[in-house]
């Protein structure tokens, strides 16, 4: 445990860092939104953490697997380096779908799943970071809810 808990950000992967591209597994499609890179090290420079939090329900649904996602998840923390010398502090993903998953492991419900706060949740104990002391950015209402279901005094921004 660090003496001070940590602020953080939680920044949504698809449409908030990189564009959409639908179910992504290919690294080389992979394109950042303008100024993401540079938006990721203003929190950077701030002193937060970076944190990731994104649904990737394509490994439920059996289009990609969970090394893809790693690997995409990889190359996002590397363009945004070499954009803006930037660092991207964890990556949390939920490869679960509720009902439209075909790989059975990963079809259920889950509580890591946005709008479920789990995954912030989770990073939050990782990283001890101080609850009230996080922000959530996304570009759908899910990740706002995910913000408030991990705790309601979260401030989210679009």
């Amino acid at each position: 445990m660090t003496p001070f808990p940590r602020r953080a950000v939680f920044l949504d992967r698809d449409g908030t860092i990189n564009h959409q591209v639908g179910y992504c597994g290919d690294p080389a499609k992979i394109a950042l939104i303008d100024n993401a890179a540079r938006a990721i090290a203003r929190i950077n420079e701030m002193g937060l953490l970076a944190v990731v939090v994104t649904n990737q329900s394509a490994v439920a649904r059996g289009l990609i697997t969970e090394a893809q996602v790693r690997r995409v998840n990889a190359e996002v923390a590397l363009k945004v380096a070499q954009d803006a010398g930037a660092r991207v502090d964890a990556f949390y993903y939920c490869p679960h779908h509720p009902t439209e998953g075909k790989v059975a492991e990963f079809t259920r419900q889950c509580d890591c799943r946005k709008p479920h706060g789990g995954m912030l949740r989770k990073a939050a104990a990782d990283f001890d970071i101080a609850l009230p002391e996080r922000f959530m950015v996304g570009d759908a209402d899910i990740d706002h809810q995910a913000a408030k279901d991990a705790n309601p005094e979260l401030v989210t921004f679009s």
